[in-house]
């Protein structure tokens, strides 16, 4: 009888486990990424990752074998703050004391809550919200604006399942 319980228990571990599609939670912005998923979008492996931890959340250098190819992914866990302060407070594209005039951020659809493109084909990065969560992801290599958004957006989708 012994046995049988310890093997029902096994049974229900193993199907809850399976049952879960989100896979194991990442503890650091390093986490939210698999070699496979850089290879299917950037075209190879990153040899290896660079952590930065902050007060609220860190970042992960994704470093590439083709240097350029790399990607840069920010996770803030309580990001809410600093959402509304970059996404909904005050004039977007107006100029600050010191500063050039940027574009404004462009909407994103298709991935976490909401989405926004900022930058330029050159440099830009995608601001993902989920919740209270921001990831920001940054990939480098060749591509036109709308390449490299498309390309971030699908690294933003495996970040959030890890998340």
């Amino acid at each position: 009888m012994k046995t049988a319980t310890i093997l029902a228990v096994l049974a229900a571990a193993a199907a809850y486990g399976c049952a879960s599609s989100t896979g194991p939670r990442a503890q650091d912005a390093c986490g939210l990424l698999s070699k496979d998923e850089l290879r299917a979008v950037q075209g190879e492996e990153f040899s290896r990752t660079h952590l930065t931890p902050s007060a609220t959340g860190s970042q992960c250098f994704y470093e590439l074998p083709a240097f350029v190819n790399s990607v840069s992914v920010d996770w803030i866990r309580e990001g809410r703050e600093v959402w509304e302060r970059m996404f909904e407070g005050g004039e977007r594209g107006e100029k600050e004391a010191g500063e050039e005039k940027r574009p404004p951020p462009k909407r994103i659809g298709g991935v976490g809550d909401e989405a926004f493109w900022v930058g330029n084909r050159a440099a830009g990065s995608l601001y993902v919200r989920r919740r209270d969560a921001v990831v920001r992801v940054s990939v480098g290599g060749k591509g036109t604006e709308e390449e490299k958004i498309e390309r971030s957006k699908r690294l933003a989708a495996d970040a959030l399942r890890r998340i």
